[in-house]
């Protein structure tokens, strides 16, 4: 491979990267942020493990997808026609419809399959609880961000993602696109 094919391919992982930081990175944050902020407040309110562990996921899943409903909103208002008739139901449909097929399959494989199946596994084989807990979210975040992004990539090689354009200009656009998984 020469210097510049190298150079090339480079630059496209790096583009990659870039493009599962920005799409997901805000999210894992606000998620972080508000997985801490209800467990604090949980721990003020209750001791009982259920409880605190509850609202740990309650405020993660408010913070994470909260930032994505923000994210596909801000997409699709250059996408919808912005003229009656009921231009915000049709808006809050399209997006409830792209995050169901961008995270839906991953978030039933993640919560009952491999999570709970990692997270023990990752538990027993280490021999440490902490550790393993860590080590299993992790595998299963990698399996969870990999289904997600076939989620979305789906949706943008079907075109339900984006605006139509020509038989050229797609054309154009797949010759340069880069792909996202």
């Amino acid at each position: 491979m020469n210097g510049s094919a190298r150079r090339a391919r480079t630059r496209l992982r790096a583009a990659r990267w870039r493009f599962w930081l920005r799409r997901y990175g805000p999210a894992e944050v606000a998620c972080l942020v508000t997985m801490l902020a209800a467990s604090i407040v949980a721990a003020r309110l209750t001791t009982s493990p259920p409880l605190l562990a509850a609202s740990a996921i309650a405020g993660a899943t408010v913070g994470f997808y909260g930032v994505l409903v923000v994210a596909v909103v801000r997409e699709q208002r250059v996408v919808i026609d912005s003229g009656p008739p009921r231009y915000a139901a049709r808006l809050a449909a399209r997006t409830v419809f792209l995050l169901t097929a961008e995270f839906g399959a991953a978030e039933l494989l993640d919560t009952f399959v491999w999570r709970p199946a990692l997270m023990m596994a990752a538990v027993v084989l280490l021999d440490e609880p902490v550790w393993g807990l860590l080590a299993g979210k992790a595998a299963a975040d990698v399996l969870f961000y990999v289904v997600s992004a076939l989620g979305y990539r789906l949706t943008e090689l079907i075109g339900i993602r984006h605006r139509r354009r020509s038989v050229a200009s797609e054309r154009a656009a797949r010759r340069d696109k880069i792909s996202h998984l």
